[in-house]
């Protein structure tokens, strides 16, 4: 298990660096939200993480991700953010699917909240790097949705 933990926060590192660094406005937001949202979960995990009861405070993270995912989603000139967004929100449903179902095997439940990480990492690290194809192929690449900007 801790092998696991050591090649996600790698993972996490090197995905969130590279967007952070090479990415645009849409790319590094997440980023931010990721590697906070990362950094919010093993605070709040310190505390209890058996995944016996609902664990309030991931619920609380994962929402909280979500929210500011939903922002991004709906303003960026991204299509990669509307799924990771919906990733996301089967993470979120995975703790209501704990509060209706409170026998839900802990070991089910932890590995399916924090199952959809991957996928969005992934995520983070295709679009940066299609934001670096598109600037090389034609110099631009506009972060946000033109109907979304303030008009001058």
């Amino acid at each position: 298990m801790v092998l696991w933990v050591i090649f996600f926060n790698l993972l996490l590192l090197g995905v969130c660096g590279y967007a952070g660094l090479r990415g645009g406005a849409p790319e590094r937001i997440v980023a931010a939200l990721l590697f906070g949202s990362a950094v919010a979960t093993v605070v709040v995990q310190q505390m209890h993480a058996q995944f016996e009861d609902t664990e309030v405070g991931t619920l609380v993270v994962d929402a909280l991700l979500l929210a500011g995912l939903v922002a991004v989603a709906l303003q960026a000139n991204r299509y990669w953010p509307i799924w990771m967004t919906a990733i996301h929100t089967i993470a979120v449903a995975v703790h209501g699917a704990k509060i209706a179902v409170p026998s839900l095997l802990p070991m089910i439940y932890s590995v399916a909240a924090a199952l959809s990480a991957f996928p969005i990492l992934a995520l983070l690290a295709i679009g940066t790097w299609r934001h670096r194809r598109r600037l090389n192929e034609s110099g631009i690449d506009p972060s946000w949705n033109a109907s979304l900007r303030p008009s001058a």
